[in-house]
Formats: C-alpha cells, sequence, structure tokens
C-alpha cells in the first residue's frame, strides 16, 4: 500500500488519537500490553509498512517517537506526511526512519544467541556508480535466515540508518560468517559508518 500525498485523512486521524491518548502515554510501561499495539494499528491505517520505535524518556522527560517505513521504500512518503503534520507536543519528539545509534557496548539477542555488532563483518564495493553492501552474519544457517535477515536489517539500520540503508546502497546480501574474517579482508560492522560515508562522498562529489 502506498500513501496518497494528496489524501492526508489517516495521517491527521493518527495525530487526533495520538494527542487524546497522551494521557495513557504517561503511564506506557503499565498500559504497554494495550496501547503499543493499539499505536502500531493506527499507524498502518496511514499506511501497512508502518512501524515505530518509543524511547524511554531522557532526563527531561522527553520521549521520542521513531517512525518507521521499516526499510520499505514505498512507505517512505507516509512517513514524510507523518513527521511534516506532527503537532507540537511537550514532552515529545517525533523522528523520521530510524536513526545511526552508538552501538558500543550494545548486545542484542539474534534467538538464543546474544551477539554484538563487532560479531558481524561486512564488504562494500562499487560497480556502475552504485554501492552494493554484503553482511556477514554469525550463525546463519538457511533454516534459520530468514529471522536472522529481519534482525539484521534492524541492525544495519541502527548502524547506517534506514534512510541510507534503503535509499544509498543498490544491494544487500547477507552471508555466513567466515571462519577467519579478518583474512577475507573483511572489517567488523562497526567500521561501517566511517568506510560507507567516505565511499558515498567519493561517488557524488559536490
Amino acid at each position: 500500500m502506498t500513501t496518497d500525498p494528496e489524501s492526508t485523512p489517516d495521517v491527521l486521524s493518527f495525530w487526533f488519537w495520538f494527542e487524546n491518548n497522551l494521557h495513557r502515554f504517561e503511564h506506557l510501561e503499565d498500559q504497554q500490553e494495550v496501547l503499543l499495539p493499539e499505536l502500531g494499528e493506527q499507524l498502518q491505517e496511514v499506511d501497512e509498512g508502518l512501524t515505530y520505535e518509543i524511547s524511554m524518556p531522557d532526563d527531561e522527560g522527553v520521549r521520542d517517537l521513531v517512525i518507521s517505513a521499516d526499510g520499505v521504500k514505498e512507505a517512505f512518503p507516509a512517513v514524510m506526511l507523518l513527521i511534516d503534520s506532527a503537532p507540537d507536543l511537550p514532552g515529545w519528539t517525533f523522528t523520521p526512519f530510524r536513526q545511526r545509534m552508538d552501538l558500543a557496548g550494545c548486545a542484542l539477542q539474534f534467538g538464543e544467541q546474544e551477539l554484538t555488532p563487532d560479531d558481524f563483518y561486512f564488504w562494500l564495493q562499487t560497480e556502475d556508480g552504485a554501492i552494493d553492501l554484503i553482511v556477514y552474519v554469525p550463525g546463519l544457517t538457511e533454516e534459520n535466515r530468514e529471522a536472522m535477515m529481519g534482525a539484521s536489517f534492524v541492525l544495519l539500520d541502527m548502524t547506517l540508518g534506514e534512510f541510507d540503508v534503503t535509499l544509498k546502497i543498490r544491494y544487500i546480501d547477507f552471508q555466513p560468517l567466515p571462519e577467519n574474517p579478518e583474512a577475507e579482508d573483511l572489517q567488523p560492522l562497526s567500521a561501517l559508518p566511517d568506510e560507507f560515508d567516505a565511499l558515498f562522498d567519493a561517488l557524488n562529489p559536490e
């Protein structure tokens, strides 16, 4: 489903619902089992591809609602429509797409495995002015490929940002991690942002 930029009733309905439920979000931890599915349903009334993340309150008590297209390019206009029409609400900020994060010290659960970003490796290459990326995933098998790829895409969004992953990379593949990745000139995922930015800038000089 692709949102028609000329038609915004669902967008306005979403923000109407959100404002009218602000009092419930003040007690999110107590109501999340009911409230978060409602939030997801309201977003999918705008576009079926949309998802979200909500931060913990910062030192000033402000939460951030990240509205994501979940890497689906066709849902990007819906994200921007929602952000562009977002009301100014005390205690909230609204962010389009998953942003880059500092993953130092971060551990992620992939099925029964607990992995860090440095457990993943990558290979970048260019062809015809486009960037291709291979991510090497520890423990990847044909049996767990679908689940591991979904989780790896979220990790990739956290590493590079959803916008860059979706719009600036032509091709992404996931492969099992070799036994000795350094011997095959692979680099840990933590090095990807700097390597990607340098390569993208070289291909797109101002």
